[in-house]
């Protein structure tokens, strides 16, 4: 439960944005007042229409209506109108409701909850949270006379007690949920907060078109690699990958299909790599492999294995149309005390590759 609701939050957070933390909470609680809203009115309009209540049917229809219109309010970050209106929906139904079938089904309970709210919700300035506060207090002081000096237009009868229940039960359970629902909120806030700096930290460490690691990410690796010494004297491979007459791509079919060859052949080298391998989009069509624990000739095999693997096949471009890509990789052993030394060695390689034929790995 407690996942689906942080799941729900989250997802609720991703499609706005907020300038601060305060305005997520804000969010999140009105968002949550809405839901008691429209689960409310939904009930009543339902449980009215059954009894022949046809009036308060109406209102409780308008009700739900108007909880609708509040959750757009909400997303448009309208909170002074939301919470006017939500108090303002919720005196109305309880006035309504007293003169139609009588005060004594607990309806005040609704404009306690209500006043609760104002206190909880930051939907706006303390003295128009005040004032509706006030507003709400005149309300119980109404239904006081209400059940004093007016008779009940209906005796709906045993259905009294169906909607008593109702009434006690959705305000305890609302008043639990606005009593611990603000720390519940917070961690979900932080929580968010947390999946987003990682998101970005991904997005800042990977290439936007095809999902693998970028060059800055691969500098921060070296980095640490060859601060670690190797991490404790592991055996790396680096290898230079190049797509063998990729401008002839771009420039018989256009850059769109160039794009997408760039994410086959990203997808089909991490396909069919270790998981312990890396693989970093170097620039243009050239891709850096980072083999782990591996010696040179068993890492040759690996590469020309998967050189061998690609020239077999084919990417449909269109309908009845299709390209063949071949590769050209150059590798060597990755000297952690001189690494940028190492990938030039493997450039160099590829280079030596593309000379004699391409489509070919050296090492």
């Amino acid at each position: 439960m407690k996942k689906n609701l942080e799941a729900f939050a989250y997802s609720r957070l991703s499609r706005l944005s907020f300038a601060s933390n305060r305005e997520k909470y804000l969010y999140l609680l009105s968002l949550a007042a809405c839901i008691y809203g429209t689960i409310m009115n939904l009930f009543l309009s339902i449980f009215h229409f059954a009894i022949g209540v046809y009036p308060l049917f109406i209102v409780s229809t308008l009700g739900f209506l108007t909880d609708i219109y509040l959750f757009r309010l909400v997303n448009k970050g309208r909170y002074l109108p939301f919470g006017i209106l939500f108090t303002w929906t919720v005196m109305v139904h309880v006035i309504s409701s007293a003169i139609c079938i009588g005060t004594n089904n607990f309806i005040i309970l609704y404009l306690l909850v209500t006043v609760m709210m104002q206190i909880i919700i930051p939907y706006a300035r303390i003295i128009v949270r005040v004032l509706m506060t006030i507003a709400l207090w005149v309300c119980m002081i109404a239904l006081i006379f209400i059940h004093s000096y007016v008779v009940p237009f209906w005796d709906i009868g045993a259905a009294n007690i169906i909607l008593t229940l109702f009434n006690v039960q959705l305000a305890l359970f609302v008043t639990i949920i606005q009593l611990t629902i603000g720390n519940f909120i917070r961690g979900m806030v932080l929580k968010f907060n947390e999946k987003e700096l990682e998101k970005s930290k991904n997005n800042a460490n990977t290439d936007a078109l095809t999902g693998l690691f970028n060059r800055r990410y691969a500098d921060e690796l070296f980095e640490n690699l060859s601060n670690r010494g190797g991490q404790l004297g592991r055996t790396w491979c680096v290898a230079m990958l190049d797509l063998d007459d990729f401008k002839a791509v771009n420039d018989t079919y256009g850059h769109q299909v160039g794009d997408d060859v760039l994410i086959w052949i990203s997808d089909f080298i991490k396909t069919n790599l270790r998981e312990t391998d890396l693989v970093f989009r170097w620039g243009g069509e050239e891709f850096l492999i980072l083999l782990k624990d591996i010696n040179i000739f068993t890492a040759f095999q690996t590469l020309d294995k998967l050189r061998s693997k690609l020239e077999m096949e084919s990417l449909e471009i269109s309908q009845g149309e299709s390209i063949n890509i071949t590769v050209t990789i150059g590798i060597c052993p990755l000297d952690v005390d001189k690494i940028k030394q190492s990938i030039n060695v493997s450039d160099r390689l590829m280079y030596k590759g593309k000379i004699s034929g391409k489509n070919v790995v050296i090492m």
